[in-house]
């Protein structure tokens, strides 16, 4: 089992100094400009999946998303029975 354990380059958690140093190179080079560039050309794609892809991203952003209706039934598709487990207290 020689030569494991011990110091070793790069390893261990990375320093926040390094994550803030990332999100800034990012944020100077991820611009409004280089945004639109960017899904003008998603949404001008000659691949219809990504034009919907990004038309459906995009709108679901502005809009928010569509609700969707759940409905549930108990047994034998009658009403649900909610039971609580916390004790009422005596009235």
């Amino acid at each position: 089992m020689a030569g494991r354990g011990g110091f070793r380059n790069g390893a261990g958690r990375k320093s926040k100094a390094s994550k803030l140093i990332e999100a800034g190179f990012v944020a100077d080079w991820f611009t409004a400009d280089y945004q639109q560039i960017k899904w003008k050309s998603f949404l001008e794609s000659k691949d219809e999946r990504i034009a919907l892809d990004a038309t459906k991203y995009l709108s679901d952003r502005l809009y928010g998303k569509a609700s969707q209706a759940v409905e549930m039934t108990g047994g034998g598709g009658g009403p649900i029975q909610l039971v609580s487990s916390i004790p009422r207290p005596p009235s």
